[in-house]
């Protein structure tokens, strides 16, 4: 028993000697050699000073170069912000920003200084008489006078997807009047334009174009004599991808910003242009048309207090100054007459070669008199809207007349510009040397023929009684409205983009209408020399 038990316990220490010993070979075979460095010596805690400056380096580069992205990426959000608050130049503050806002305050002044001088026995031809008393004299509006020809305030501006805006105020001679107030649409690479508001009825070129870019101080007579102005309505535009042809509708209320809401008066009208480029310049041929349906009341007549009825029906009036605004006078005058509605058609050719250009324009006015009453036919009865007042002295022409009017000038740019020319319209002449810059400004000459006719051959009026409301018959010569010729020669000097100064000198001949058939059956002449001063913004 001992020796078994004895024997156990030999065998159990030899099998644990063997990993004991195995375990210390191993350690002998693992430890280092003598002359090795201890782990816990100071020398592999530190890095060579060669290393250690490159990587502090290093680490100053990255950082500085972090901070330096951190300020570009501030002064990029600045200039944002900066861009925003801080406005161009445009002759006024205008700003915009990347999402397509803007604004931009605008407007103009336009003063004028002119002498006219007075037909011979004018006083005379307009009271009568002899008289030299002041109640049968004729207002003071000839001979020396000065305006304040307009004076806009106003804002305009664009958003994003094409939206656009403009109002004009003009507080003129203490009255309010309006300007263009309108909201459009245009997306941009669209070729589609949209406007809806006070605007200009797709008259001919010069009447479309802003009063800051025409070549004399006031448009041509035809837009003064056929009533060419702005109205309430919507237009739709559309042009070719390279912006040479044009063309445009619109449906137009009877009347612009006002007090009335009649809506018995509409027009219709279109315009289209086309402009070619031709040698070192380029043509303008353009054709306009409008078709107006009147409203009552058209020469301003007022209501009937009584009863509350018009006092007059559906009337029309053609007439012109004599080429300038300082005067209310009118030598040719057809008077009002029953009309239901006319027609214009107009025609505009120019051309623009650098610094000289010539054209002109001409409009054809057909009426849509009322059929006057004859024997055997009662003609159109006027009732309920269109109703005449039995007292008034409006009469109805035997037939529709017509009237037309054109003008042809020419301009020549002595220092070298050329006329600005935008979207089918005259634009801002972009000056070479202004006079802020040490420059003479740009200078320009123009001579312009203008011919008015308000003369029809079927102005012949009934010797009847035009309507079966006994609405009696006018003079024989009421229709026959006179012509009117102006001779015109300016000069225009520009000193700076926003800043004009026009000279004119005007001829005018006149033969027949009211004031001519009183005072020679050859007619008269008058001359005028007019000065405007304008800044727009």
């Amino acid at each position: 028993m001992y020796r078994n038990t004895m024997r156990a316990l030999l065998l159990a220490s030899a099998m644990l000697a063997l990993p004991a010993t195995a375990y210390a070979q191993d350690d002998k075979m693992a430890e280092p050699p003598a002359d090795a460095v201890s782990p816990d010596d100071a020398s592999l805690q530190a890095v060579p000073d060669s290393e250690a400056a490159g990587s502090d380096a290093d680490a100053k580069m990255a950082l500085l170069q972090a901070q330096l992205s951190a300020l570009q990426t501030q002064m990029d959000e600045l200039k944002k912000n900066q861009a925003k608050a801080t406005p161009s130049w445009k002759g006024a503050p205008q700003w915009t920003d990347e999402a397509g806002w803007s604004f931009k305050i605008r407007g103009r002044l336009q003063v004028d200084a002119a002498y006219m001088s007075k037909p011979p026995r004018y006083i005379q031809a307009v009271t009568g008489s002899n008289t030299s008393s002041t109640t049968s004299l004729p207002p003071r509006t000839l001979g020396f006078n000065t305006r304040v020809r307009r004076f806009r305030i106003g804002v305009e501006g664009g958003m994003p997807w094409g939206f656009g805006y403009k109002a004009e105020v003009d507080y003129a001679n203490g009255s309010v009047g309006f300007g263009d107030v309108v909201l459009s649409w245009n997306k941009p690479g669209s070729l589609v334009t949209v406007t809806l508001g006070n605007q200009e009825s797709l008259d001919g070129m010069e009447q479309i174009t802003s009063s800051r870019w025409v070549s004399f101080i006031e448009r041509n007579q035809a837009n003064d004599a056929f009533t060419n102005t702005r109205r309430l309505g919507v237009a739709v535009g559309i042009r070719n991808k390279d912006n040479t042809l044009r063309g445009d509708v619109g449906l137009f209320a009877a009347h612009s910003i006002d007090a009335s809401l009649d809506n018995h008066g509409w027009i219709g009208a279109a315009r289209v242009t086309y402009t070619p480029y031709v040698g070192s310049g380029f043509v303008h041929m353009g054709l306009n048309f409008q078709h107006r349906e009147f409203a009552k009341n058209t020469n301003g007549a007022a209501q009937n207090t009584t009863s509350g009825a018009p006092s007059t029906g559906r009337l029309v009036r053609y007439r012109a100054r004599p080429f300038l605004q300082t005067t209310d006078v009118r030598y040719v005058d057809t008077q009002s007459f029953a009309a239901k509605g006319d027609d214009i058609f107009g025609a505009e050719l120019y051309g623009v070669f650098k610094s000289f250009h010539i054209g002109g324009e001409a409009q054809y006015v057909k009426t849509r008199a009322y059929k006057s009453g004859v024997p055997g036919n009662a003609g159109d009865i006027l009732t309920g809207i269109d109703a005449f007042a039995s007292s008034n002295s409006q009469f109805t022409p035997n037939g529709n007349p017509s009237f037309w009017s054109g003008f042809v000038e020419a301009g020549y740019f002595l220092t070298g510009e050329t006329r600005g020319y935008k979207n089918g319209l005259w634009d801002r002449t972009k000056v070479l040397h202004p006079v802020q810059d040490g420059g003479i400004g740009a200078w320009q000459i123009t001579g312009r023929v203008d011919y008015l006719n308000l003369n029809s051959k079927k102005l012949r009026n009934v010797k009847k009684n035009d309507f079966n409301t006994g609405l009696p018959t006018g003079s024989a010569f009421d229709l026959r409205g006179g012509k009117q010729i102006g001779y015109l020669a300016g000069v225009t000097w520009i000193p700076m983009d926003y800043v004009r100064f026009l000279l004119n000198y005007i001829h005018t001949d006149v033969t027949g209408g009211p004031v001519s058939r009183k005072i020679s059956k050859k007619g008269f002449s008058t001359d005028a020399i007019a000065l405007r001063a304008q800044i727009d913004w």
